[in-house]
């Protein structure tokens, strides 16, 4: 499957991209990203809200998971703190509850509010007791403080289900985790709250919600590496070195072709699976597989190829390059690793070639 920017996605993202620069900027992650600083990404989410970001997704918005997805990439180019990855995790979780809560989702869109969610996606962690009190652990949530409404998969009997948490119920810790990624604020939570709501959620549905998990931090991974790659290429052909720019060294420009072939599959890949969960094809689940595996890829490397370009000064405040890297190493954890999805890919991978093919599925699975 193709995928073409339509215009109106074209505008969107370098709408969103102007917004983070404005609002933001690298010199803005540079400095929050710094032990003790007090991270805040209120400015940005405020002109988000006024253009209709947070809305993105929604039913009756007209957008699907690739649109959200652009602005979850301008988000990792711009090395945003996690709220609005989290926001979308948040929201797929909420949609894969169905009917369920479709009042909820109402109240977001009504009242503007913003969403968390923990990157824990195993319900078995967190249970909503007959009393309805959701007790356990909930790790890995990303920027809680700064959300209206945390959203958490939990179960409740042998069944998955989707608890809402209000943040007035939470406590959150003074000092955030110690993470690699320093970019964003990581929480662990122990739960003993009673839940503003709470929905239950069908296997399958919750199937496509892991799934789109991975895929936005695939968006997040490829708009970083996008930067990365940017950066380096500009500092390539600034810096001087025996009377010429660095970027006419052998070296150099096989460290950035090789990242640009990287990053380039990534974001074909990563699109693809997004269209294809849109439009509902049978090789949704394997396209993801491939677009993690690919992403994870493609961010590490144009992350050490940034920090290589930029030789000593990739280390330091200078530039974002060592966030970027940061970042890289953290999101290759977030909705699965790549050999998680290798292994879940070749488990697809007779069925898709079946129905690629009008092959034998059975023949295929057996050899």
């Amino acid at each position: 499957m193709s995928v073409v920017l339509t215009e109106q996605q074209q505008e969107l993202c370098l709408t969103v991209r102007r917004a983070i620069r404005e609002h933001y900027g690298s010199a803005g992650a540079v400095e929050l990203a710094e032990p003790g600083a007090v991270r805040s990404d209120a400015a940005v989410w405020k002109a988000f809200s006024d253009i209709g970001v947070p809305a993105i997704g929604l039913p009756g918005s007209g957008a699907g998971l690739l649109d959200l997805g652009l602005v979850v990439q301008e988000a990792g180019r711009g090395l945003l703190p996690g709220t609005l990855l989290g926001h979308a995790l948040a929201q797929r979780l909420l949609l894969a509850a169905g009917d369920s809560a479709a009042g909820v989702l109402s109240q977001v869109e009504e009242q503007d509010l913003r969403l968390a969610a923990s990157w824990q996606l195993e319900p078995a962690r967190l249970e909503v007791e007959d009393g309805g009190v959701v007790r356990g652990r909930a790790s890995a949530v990303s920027e809680g403080p700064s959300a209206d409404l945390v959203v958490l998969l939990s179960s409740r009997g042998d069944r998955p289900a989707i608890a809402c948490v209000g943040n007035e119920h939470l406590s959150f810790a003074a000092d955030p985790v110690g993470a690699l990624d320093t970019s964003r604020d990581w929480t662990v939570l122990d739960f003993e709250a009673e839940p503003l709501s709470v929905h239950e959620v069908e296997p399958n549905a919750l199937e496509r919600a892991r799934l789109e998990a991975a895929l936005l931090v695939c968006f997040d991974s490829v708009g970083s590496a996008e930067q990365c790659l940017d950066d380096a290429i500009r500092y390539a052909k600034e810096r001087h070195q025996f009377g010429q720019a660095i970027g006419g060294f052998q070296a150099v420009k096989h460290l950035l072709v090789d990242s640009h072939v990287l990053v380039d599959n990534a974001r074909s890949a990563t699109w693809h699976a997004a269209a294809a969960i849109d439009v509902g094809s049978p090789d949704a689940a394997f396209s993801v597989h491939v677009a993690k595996a690919v992403s994870d890829d493609a961010h590490t490397t144009a992350a050490a190829t940034g920090i290589q370009v930029h030789g000593g000064m990739g280390f330091t405040r200078e530039v974002a390059a060592h966030l970027h890297a940061r970042r890289s190493r953290y999101n290759q954890r977030l909705g699965g690793s790549a050999t998680e999805h290798l292994q879940a890919l070749a488990g697809e991978l007779p069925a898709v070639l079946g129905e690629w093919t009008d092959a034998n599925t059975e023949y295929l699975r057996a050899r």
